[in-house]
């Protein structure tokens, strides 16, 4: 499962831990991180938009590489509603960042889950004026995952914690876990779902192994890195991927004859 879990507060992972048969990951120093053998990562951020930027940008840039592969993100944590049940929860189909009032709207793939509005405040929120989920991450955590995945495959998911009934300063956090774990059923699915869509991506767009040993043997300038990189895409796109090495060939030291190669091989395909 190529997911990353992102939650504010240890209590919000407590409950995901246990369910999701996670452990601890001890030699990180930077965050509380959790991980399993099928690749589902869970990173305690800390609470607001600076903590959770941080702690997306620091598991990004650990997983970042070359292949061209994506995870995809998850972002799991209460939130208050003014009049939405405790324990009630949707994925956020509009995530409006309160401060600045910009708003972004996750790609929604996947059915079977109640949706609705998330906004994200600077200080916690206790009027609730919109019909909306309030909280403290998800506009940071969406504007920095889509950095290093594509934008359907980052998603917010809120469980109501409080309401104009049960106000914020009234919150028992020893229910926090319990109100978590009651949407497992929810979240499960969303894990599963988002997990398939993350491998299909990756399997339509994974570089061949040709691209990889063509860098290994051969200086590119950046840019050559890149046109090599475009072209072993577009024969993959034509099923061609097997006449990388045949048509190219890698004992030339010059990167200009590889690229000039398999751009003449391409290009004459695509004109026929």
């Amino acid at each position: 499962m190529p997911v990353n879990i992102v939650v504010a507060h240890g209590l919000e992972a407590k409950a995901l831990v246990k369910v999701l048969e996670l452990e601890r990951d001890l030699a990180s120093t930077e965050f509380v991180e959790y991980s399993n053998s099928s690749r589902l990562r869970l990173l305690v951020s800390g609470v607001g938009k600076d903590a959770v930027a941080a702690a997306v940008t620091y598991l990004g840039e650990q997983q970042s590489s070359n292949d061209g592969e994506v995870r995809a993100w998850l972002n799991i944590g209460i939130a208050g509603h003014r009049d939405a049940p405790l324990g009630s929860a949707w994925l956020g189909n509009k995530i409006t960042d309160q401060s600045s009032g910009v708003s972004a709207y996750p790609p929604q793939l996947i059915g079977g889950l109640e949706v609705g509005c998330v906004v994200t405040v600077d200080e916690p929120e206790n009027s609730y004026p919109l019909n909306a989920a309030y909280e403290m991450e998800a506009s940071a955590f969406y504007a920095e995952a889509t950095k290093y995945s594509t934008a359907e495959l980052v998603q917010v998911f809120k469980v109501i914690s409080d309401n104009l009934e049960n106000p914020i300063s009234e919150i028992d956090i020893k229910s926090v876990p319990r109100l978590i774990a009651a949407q497992a059923p929810q979240f499960l699915m969303l894990i599963e779902k988002m997990s398939a869509i993350a491998q299909q991506y990756n399997s339509s767009q994974r570089l061949p192994s040709f691209y990889f040993e063509s860098c290994s043997k051969i200086h590119l300038t950046v840019n050559q890195t890149l046109q090599l990189k475009r072209l072993c895409q577009r024969y993959k796109a034509l099923g061609l991927e097997e006449e990388l090495s045949s048509v190219a060939n890698l004992k030339a030291s010059d990167a200009r004859q590889l690229l000039r190669q398999l751009a003449e091989r391409i290009d004459g395909i695509s004109e026929a």
